[in-house]
């Protein structure tokens, strides 16, 4: 059998088993949609009127808290405050709103978590000011500051019952079926996040378009909502005339570049050409982005050195029993663009171990650019532990006090192990871009399964963190990480 025939009834097979055109029987997309929006309104609302009723209960019924700060003036009642509510609400929804929270169903909880806080700030600010522009209104600054952590605290509750409204709501759904042509892995991604927003959805995959009669008969056999073209090797002229059959049909029609699977989340639409543009994202980091991550870095490190402080004396004395050789290890590393300087870690091997990396590199057990050994004869008994609790990391938060290293980001690569030129040579241009970015203490792929990771996954991992910073990204990792530090799954 040809290929061309083969290719054809590979297509009327995958059209037979799509015959799904009648659509399940439940809500439709749209339906869901507002109920979970009406939902998070009418919870949003209500925390937001008990966040301001809780507040007033502390300031002026809490025996505590009064005792503690006395009223300046005559005792009030709640009546008197509930005015609040009739401005305080709206501007709180459209606050949330505004900050994607309703809209971002599929968002990390760090991320919700940050959006919520900042929310709550603005709220509470802005009824602080009106309070001290408005001297007439008479309300308390106290109880107006009390409603910031209350309505966190609120707010998570309402937003998590109606993340749990939209669950239940998405078995209900009468989701419609989604085709992806093409493959790789930005599709596994999409298809991830279609069945993730809609259980119920019936995502089927394709090759290739096709020719023209055979695309229309596979889209005349399903009600389908969305045709997504990833890779394909059909030319742009098919591509449109699919897109054109999409429209004539009311299906939605997507097309993702293959730029995206080299680079995928660096791509901006840019029109300042006057004309639809891709745009490459060099720095993943803007200026006040940069400023907030490192500002996070220096409160961090430094409250966490001075917690740990009795461990560390703990850790230099068993250092100093078990071997002869210094207690801290020090060695040049890659850091921003480039930039070389000393990383810090407790030393886990015997004194000049550097000098016989060689006669070890047999004992390799990760592929690729990155060397990690189970069975390394350098390691000392203590350091044996330490690196199995990653404890031999604590001194680079010394690092992360002098700006080189950050809490969270890619591993600083040595200079002397040939890290980057493996990681050059296997990855092309792209391993550069590992660099635009402060290193880190821990990261996505420590979190990830440590070094049980391929070293093409970690580098995948990385650019990944890179091209998707957040500040809810970092959070979720450092939360992460204890967890993997105690069951030392991957450490060698």
């Amino acid at each position: 059998m040809g290929p061309g025939k083969r290719g054809g009834t590979e297509r009327i097979d995958i059209i037979a088993t799509m015959a799904l055109r009648a659509q399940p029987i439940g809500l439709p997309p749209w339906l869901r949609h507002g109920l979970r929006t009406l939902g998070h309104l009418a919870f949003d609302a209500f925390a937001v009127a008990a966040t301001y009723r809780a507040a007033f209960w502390a300031r002026f019924e809490w025996a505590w808290l009064f005792s503690r700060i006395p009223l300046s003036g005559n005792a009030v009642l709640w009546t008197e405050y509930q005015a609040l509510l009739y401005a305080a609400v709206p501007i709180w929804l459209l606050l949330l709103r505004s900050n994607r929270v309703y809209t971002a169903s599929y968002m990390v909880s760090a991320d919700r978590f940050i959006q919520i806080a900042k929310s709550a700030a603005l709220g509470t600010l802005t009824t602080l000011a009106a309070a001290f522009l408005y001297e007439r209104l008479a309300y308390s600054r106290v109880m107006l500051a009390i409603v910031f952590p209350i309505g966190v605290i609120f707010l998570c509750l309402s937003q998590t019952l109606a993340l749990w409204l939209d669950e239940w709501l998405a078995n209900l759904e009468a989701a419609r079926p989604v085709l992806l042509v093409g493959g790789g892995s930005v599709a596994a991604v999409l298809k991830e996040r279609v069945l993730t927003r809609h259980p119920g959805a019936a995502v089927r995959e394709s090759s290739q378009l096709g020719d023209e009669p055979e695309f229309n008969r596979l889209l005349d056999s399903a009600n389908w909502y969305e045709v997504i073209v990833l890779r394909t090797r059909d030319a742009h002229e098919r591509i449109l005339a699919a897109a054109e059959a999409c429209d004539a049909r009311g299906i939605r029609f997507a097309l993702v570049p293959d730029l995206l699977e080299i680079r995928m989340g660096e791509v901006q639409m840019d029109h300042h050409l006057g004309l639809p543009a891709y745009r490459i994202k060099h720095a993943s980091l803007t200026r006040a982005n940069f400023l907030a991550k490192r500002f996070f870095d220096v409160i961090f490190s430094a409250l966490l050195l001075a917690a740990t402080a009795p461990l560390w004396m703990m850790i230099c004395l068993l250092i100093k029993l078990d071997s002869r050789g210094p207690i801290l290890f020090r060695q040049k590393r890659y850091g921003y663009k480039r930039t070389v300087f000393q990383a810090f870690k407790f030393r886990t091997m015997v004194e000049d171990a550097e000098k016989t990396i060689d006669s070890v590199k047999g004992l390799n057990d990760t592929k690729g650019a990155f060397f990690k050994s189970k069975k390394d004869p350098r390691v000392t008994r203590v350091g044996k532990w330490l690196r199995r609790f990653s404890l031999d990391e604590f001194p680079q938060f010394l690092n992360a006090l002098l700006g080189d290293m950050s809490v969270v980001g890619p591993r600083p690569l040595a200079l002397t192990t040939g890290e980057v030129e493996a990681l050059e040579r296997d990855f092309g241009a792209t391993a550069k871009k590992r660099m635009n970015i402060l290193p880190g203490i821990t990261g996505l792929w420590q979190v990830s399964g440590r070094s049980d990771v391929s070293s093409e996954q970690r580098f995948a991992l990385d650019l990944f963190y890179i091209e998707h910073w957040s500040m809810g990204l970092d959070l979720e990792i450092i939360v992460k990480t204890p967890a993997v530090m105690v069951f030392g799954k991957g450490a060698y």
